[in-house]
Parts: C-alpha cells; sequence; structure tokens
C-alpha cells in the first residue's frame, strides 16, 4: 500500500493555476479579467459603449480538448456535462468522476477533479480546508457553489433545477437545505511503506523523497453529501459515510432516467459564503432559489450535450 505524505496546499492551488495555463490559449482569460483599460498593441475593432446585455461570444472557454469542462469568465461559473447513473439509493455525493462511485452518486462526469478544481480557481472562488476529524471534528470550509443541473425533458424542452432538489434528506424527509462549499481536496505524494521507513531509519525526512503527486479528488469524491477529506465540494456540517447511517438519498421523483445527459454550473457565491452557507428553512422554499448567475445562456453557446473523450 502507497503511503500519502500530503503537502503545502497553498502551493498546490498554485499547481492548479500552472497547469490550467499550461494546457489552454489562456492569456486573453487572463487579459479579460485583469485591467479593462489595457489595450493590445496591433488595432482592435472599435467597441459598442453602450451595454450589451447578451453573452459575449468567446467568454466561454473549454479547458480540455477531451474533457466536457468550460469556465465562462464573465459570469464566473464552471460548466461541465456529465450524466445521470442512479436514481434512487443512499448517496454520498452528488456527482462523482465516471468510473469511480456510480453506485452512491447522481451524476457521473467525464472529466479529471484537478481540471474541474483549476477551472474553480480560475473563476475566483477561494478554497478552504477539508473537513477535520482528529482530535476534534471540523467542518470544510471554502466558498459557498452553487450547483444547477440543466437536461432537455422528452419534449426537448430546457429544464434548470438547483441540484439540492434531486438530493432528499432523510431526517426531514425534504430536499436538502445545504450548501455545498469548496475545501478543494489535497494532495499526496505516491511513495512506498518501505521508503518511508528506510528514511526514517536514516534520519531523513520522508517529505522530501521524490514521488508522484496525487490529487486525492480522482479518487471519484467531486461534489460529496458526506464529509471526505479528499472532497473537492463538500457539505458544511458533519455527515456521515456510515453506509447504515447516511443521511442523503436520491431523490427519485425529481430526477430523470438514467442515461439523462445534464450539465452542471457551479456558481461561486461570496455573498452567500459572507453570511453564512447554510439558509434557515423559515426563508427557503423549495425549488424557488433566484441562481446567482443565470445558467440557460451558456447552453446556447456550447455544444449538444455529450460525455464523450476524444481519443
Amino acid at each position: 500500500m502507497d503511503m500519502t505524505c500530503r503537502t503545502n496546499r497553498n502551493v498546490c492551488g498554485f499547481l492548479l493555476a500552472f497547469l490550467l495555463l499550461g494546457c489552454l490559449p489562456v492569456t486573453a482569460i487572463w487579459a479579460q479579467d485583469g485591467d479593462e483599460k489595457s489595450e493590445p498593441a496591433q488595432p482592435a475593432e472599435p467597441t459598442v459603449e453602450k451595454e450589451n446585455t447578451e453573452q459575449p461570444k468567446g467568454s466561454i472557454r473549454k479547458l480540455m480538448p477531451n474533457m466536457p469542462v468550460w469556465i465562462d469568465t464573465k459570469r464566473k461559473m464552471v460548466i461541465m456535462d456529465g450524466e445521470i447513473c442512479l436514481r434512487k439509493g443512499s448517496l454520498e455525493m452528488f456527482a462523482c468522476l465516471r468510473g469511480t462511485k456510480e453506485h452512491e452518486s447522481i451524476v457521473a462526469v467525464a472529466a479529471d477533479a484537478y481540471v474541474v478544481h483549476a477551472a474553480l480557481l480560475a473563476v475566483g472562488a477561494k478554497q478552504g480546508k477539508p473537513v477535520q476529524f482528529d482530535p476534534d471534528y471540523k467542518a470544510p470550509s471554502g466558498e459557498v457553489v452553487d450547483v444547477y443541473v440543466q437536461w432537455k425533458d422528452a419534449d426537448g424542452k430546457l429544464m434548470t433545477r438547483r441540484a439540492q432538489d434531486w438530493v432528499r434528506d432523510e431526517r426531514t424527509q425534504k430536499m436538502m437545505s445545504y450548501d455545498w462549499v469548496f475545501p478543494g481536496s489535497y494532495f499526496w505524494k505516491d511513495v512506498t511503506i518501505e521508503a518511508v521507513q528506510k528514511a526514517r531509519e536514516e534520519g531523513i525526512d520522508p517529505d522530501t523523497l521524490p514521488g508522484k503527486m496525487v490529487y486525492a479528488a480522482e479518487g471519484g469524491e467531486l461534489i460529496c453529501v458526506s464529509n471526505f477529506k479528499s472532497s473537492m465540494l463538500d457539505v458544511p456540517v458533519q455527515s456521515t459515510d456510515a453506509n447504515n447511517n447516511l443521511w442523503f438519498k436520491a431523490y427519485t421523483e425529481n430526477i430523470p432516467a438514467e442515461g439523462t445527459k445534464v450539465r452542471l454550473f457551479l456558481v461561486p457565491n461570496a455573498q452567500k459564503t459572507k453570511r453564512g452557507p447554510q439558509t434557515p428553512e423559515s426563508e427557503k422554499k423549495e425549488g424557488e432559489e433566484k441562481p446567482a448567475a443565470d445558467p440557460a445562456n451558456p447552453m446556447l453557446e456550447l455544444p449538444d450535450f455529450s460525455i464523450e473523450t476524444e481519443e
């Protein structure tokens, strides 16, 4: 069994940003989000001074050619495609990576977790810390990220719901009322136990040993409803992963058929983060929460639903 050696989380965040920059022609993206008064040296077409309420073309960028993950640099959201893989049963995740935890997740996404993490950083989401269990429980932290799901019904009509509407809280028999936060998982170094033991015997710090860095959320823990230290997005309350005491189940009546292709929108919500991640039940009506950003328009600019990856 390999030994997991953690590294500085801030350094890992910068590594993700550099990975993003290295994989994409995103110089223009960062320029858009920087000083709007600066202009390129080459001549540019004149701009229209009046306000344009339409979504500007070019503000949505695909991060990797073989993964259905985009960032919207104007509305500050991450967009990714997936497929419904479960409609009934207990949940540990709302969304997992394809080929990992489909037996306990509603949606499977055909992407790498580090790409989604990098996308959240690119649109300005503030990363917190994963859940802590020892010596005492400490809830995961980070910026609140609103999650919305879109799909097309049998008549081709575009449907949009909060992701919470597909998750039922078994204690209340209502839709899940908790927000997701962005703890961001962690990195570990792939070093064998034997190598660690030998290093200690020789007085060498095991953290200095060479080894491949692994992003823990690649195990599948993308958008979780049970607390995991490896969760990229998690609920900021103590939610067990014990099979006989899981809090959340799939809200079957609200979920389309298995195999339905869906589009997820991850929208960092700084205002909700400031006032606290939990919304009192007295102030919330099921299914009526207004999105921080309208997720409908990107459907017109992105390809048709697909989770197929390019070889």
